[in-house]
């Protein structure tokens, strides 16, 4: 019988990555911690511009129409354009936006500059992402993608702390706290000159049948189911945001209560990430993927026995983060696995659109099951949603051969060590 060296090689040399790839890391950290304005915007336009919230109703709906076709148009620039001139452009362009919002008043302007945002809220992550896999050895990948992802979420605590001490006494610095990351994060990418060439190693036979556009992408059935069961679970995910704060207030507790559930997801996502990850390279990503799926669920579905009680909307909370950190830290390895190397740009973008049409489809769900039948509905809704996601994730993995990372990794060495080159 053939031996298995994923189980025989204990302690591998330690995997390394380009240096790029940590500048990279940290820029996108910084750019992620001054995103400050999006989730104070509706506040903002409320309480500064003294718009009605059904106003600033209208001009979040723009935002997340934006944000659902941003990353798609990102990603098809990332393949054509290159990763660099990408990030350049759009970063640099979300700077632009950020400074001029302050000053508009007409609903008219703040809508279209709601639009602007959201195309440009997250465009740079398909470069980034593809990057990630341009730079980084193949058997690395899957720890170099759960990095980035505790690494962005830290600067989302950074940006969720920032705009806690500001949007009570000086919201409109929200703004330029936004603009001064995304400059650093350019500056960070002209210094460094992050994805100024082709990628370094192209597999010739992983390269698209068709680089026009969307059209070899449109035909790959695997991504797409990826897509729609990525959108179940995320459609239970954004509950986080759209669903939970509206079962607090209908269970008489107020908003710092949310602040509290906020940062035990904040504190759990860094502390789990690096502990779980170990764990997590050992097994097939699908399945990392469908065990946080169902984990999410049972978060949210925790949350019907957690009625008037911090503790136990607390409680739930722990659950549905360990659900968040298994699904995030997997589910780009499984995107990168099925994308041509000449197409990583395109695919990273419409799964990354998946966020966008799901802040768009949760606060739907959200509504109708409040007013068919309350907060249990919703999160026996959410429940379903993860369940239904995760069988669909097991079933997808017969079709997808990828298994497990082909190196175990070194338990002492959590990260990714840099090389200096």
């Amino acid at each position: 019988m053939a031996r298995d060296n994923r189980t025989t090689q204990s302690r591998p040399a330690p995997l390394r990555v380009p240096t790029a790839y940590w500048m990279l890391v940290a820029g996108f950290t910084i750019c992620r911690s001054g995103c400050v304005v999006v989730p104070f915007l509706s506040l903002y336009l409320v309480r500064q511009q003294h718009f009605s919230a059904a106003d600033a109703a209208q001009v979040s709906a723009a935002f997340g129409a934006g944000w659902a076709i941003g990353p798609a148009i990102a990603g098809w620039l990332a393949d054509r354009i290159g990763r660099r001139p990408t990030l350049l452009v759009t970063v640099s362009a979300a700077t632009a936006i950020y400074l001029i919002l302050p000053a508009l008043q007409t609903l008219a302007a703040l809508t279209a500059a709601a639009l602007a945002v959201g195309l440009l809220f997250d465009a740079p992550r398909p470069a980034v992402l593809a990057l990630v896999a341009d730079l980084v050895p193949e058997e690395a990948r899957g720890r170099a993608y759960g990095r980035f992802y505790w690494a962005s979420n830290i600067g989302a605590g950074v940006a969720g702390a920032v705009g806690t001490a500001l949007a009570d006494n000086h919201i409109t610095a929200l703004f330029y706290v936004a603009a001064t990351s995304n400059l650093a994060f350019t500056a960070t990418v002209l210094i460094c000159k992050i994805g100024a060439g082709p990628p370094a190693k192209v597999d010739h036979r992983r390269v698209a049948s068709s680089a026009t556009g969307y059209q070899a992408l449109l035909h790959d059935g695997r991504f797409l189911v990826l897509c729609g069961l990525s959108l179940l679970y995320l459609c239970s995910y954004q509950q986080i945001l759209f669903g939970l704060p509206v079962a607090m207030d209908r269970d008489g507790l107020n908003s710092s209560a949310y602040g509290i559930i906020s940062l035990i997801n904040a504190i759990g996502v860094v502390a789990l990430q690096p502990l779980l990850q170990p764990w997590i390279d050992r097994r097939a990503p699908l399945v990392v993927c469908a065990a946080g799926a169902i984990t999410l669920g049972l978060g949210m579905g925790g949350n019907l026995g957690a009625q008037q009680s911090p503790i136990g909307y607390g409680l739930a909370a722990a659950v549905w983060t360990l659900g968040e950190v298994l699904f995030f830290s997997s589910v780009m390895t499984v995107v990168e696995h099925l994308a041509p190397d000449d197409a990583r740009g395109r695919y990273t973008g419409i799964w990354a659109s998946t966020m966008g049409i799901s802040a768009l489809i949760a606060p739907l769900i959200s509504s109708a099951a409040l007013d068919a039948g309350g907060p249990e509905l919703m999160w026996i809704t959410s429940l379903a949603l993860g369940v239904f996601a995760a069988v669909g994730l097991l079933a997808l993995k017969r079709l997808i051969g990828i298994t497990s990372t082909p190196t175990t990794p070194d338990p002492v060495d959590l990260g990714l060590a840099p090389t200096g080159t």
